[in-house]
């Protein structure tokens, strides 16, 4: 049995349509989703965000931070006290869209706040933080390991 270039063209096909077909199979098992759904509109609104986050950064160690210990975060404000603080929070998983959750901030009187994680399965989450004290916007980006 020889090997001719017909043979050689037959056996070129038959391996680039198993290829094509692989890749296909692959593909409709990839998660194509945006990492969210109104990512044009925030794009757009981008010198605002940029914006806050720069009142942010000026703040310094007085901006909220985030204290995690055995299954429960507080987010405290170490603003100054009196300062009326309104804003909401996101906590957003990464990995899937079904646990992300919005809040409004409600301080207590120790200008803090206890995030509900309770029915949140263990994993990296993000408190992306959109508030305001003095009439002035700020937004944070903070890391949670529950």
């Amino acid at each position: 049995m020889a090997f001719h270039w017909g043979r050689g063209i037959a056996v070129f096909y038959s391996f680039f349509v198993c290829a094509v077909v692989i890749v296909l199979v692959k593909s409709t098992g990839f998660d194509n989703s945006l990492v969210t759904e109104e990512y044009y509109a925030r794009d757009i609104n981008y010198q605002q965000e940029y914006v806050r986050r720069n009142n942010s950064r000026q703040l310094g160690d007085a901006g909220p931070q985030v204290q995690c210990t055995s299954g429960t975060c507080r987010l405290s404000f170490p603003t100054a006290p009196g300062e009326p603080v309104s804003g909401s929070v996101l906590l957003y998983r990464p990995s899937s869209k079904q646990y992300d959750r919005h809040l409004s901030l409600k301080l207590d009187e120790n200008d803090g706040m206890d995030l509900p994680l309770a029915g949140l399965p263990p994993g990296r989450y993000q408190a992306i933080l959109e508030w305001s004290a003095a009439g002035t916007p700020y937004y944070d980006e903070l890391e949670i390991y529950h």
